[in-house]
C-alpha cells in the first residue's frame, strides 16, 4: 500500500487485480487540500494504468464549503474520463451530493455511495462502458 500526505490529510492506495485503484482518505479534508489530494490520487491511478478509482472517504473528517464547477479546474482533460466512486458515510452524503453535481457539470464522472457493493457495481459498469466506447471509436477512426 502506498501513502502520501497532503496537509492534515493523507491518502493510502493500492492497485487491485481488476484494474481499479483502491484508495482511502484519512484526516481532515479542507479546501486547501481536497483538490490536491484528489489530483495526486488520479495521477497515481493513471500512472498505474487504473481504469477507475474506488475511494473510501468515511474515515476522514470533511470540512468543505459547497463545491462549484470551477473547483474541478485542477483536473486535466486526460484524467476527466476516469470514473471515481466515493464511499461516504451518511453524515458526508450531503456534502458529496454537491461534489458529484459540480463534477458532472465539469464533465467529470464522480458518484457517492453509502454501500461498497453499490459503489463497486457502478464503477465496474462505468469502466466497462468506457472500454466499449473506446473500441467503438477506434473502429470508426479506421474506416476510410
Amino acid at each position: 500500500m502506498t501513502k502520501f500526505e497532503c496537509g492534515p490529510a493523507y491518502a493510502a492506495f493500492e492497485m487491485a487485480d481488476d484494474g481499479t485503484l483502491r484508495a482511502s482518505l484519512h484526516g481532515l479534508l479542507v479546501p486547501a487540500n481536497a483538490g490536491a489530494i484528489s489530483a495526486m490520487l488520479l495521477t497515481a491511478g493513471t500512472d498505474e494504468g487504473a481504469r477507475g478509482v474506488l475511494c473510501t472517504v468515511e474515515p476522514s473528517l470533511v470540512a468543505l464549503p459547497p463545491i462549484r464547477e470551477r473547483h474541478y479546474s485542477y483536473v486535466p482533460p486526460k484524467l476527466r474520463a476516469i470514473p471515481v466512486a466515493l464511499l461516504v458515510s451518511a453524515e458526508q452524503a450531503a456534502v458529496y451530493e454537491g461534489v458529484t453535481q459540480a463534477a458532472a457539470a465539469s464533465g467529470i464522472m464522480r458518484r457517492a455511495f453509502l454501500w461498497r457493493d453499490e459503489a463497486e457495481a457502478w464503477l465496474q459498469e462505468q469502466t466497462r462502458a468506457l472500454a466499449a466506447n473506446r473500441v467503438w471509436w477506434s473502429g470508426r477512426r479506421s474506416l476510410p
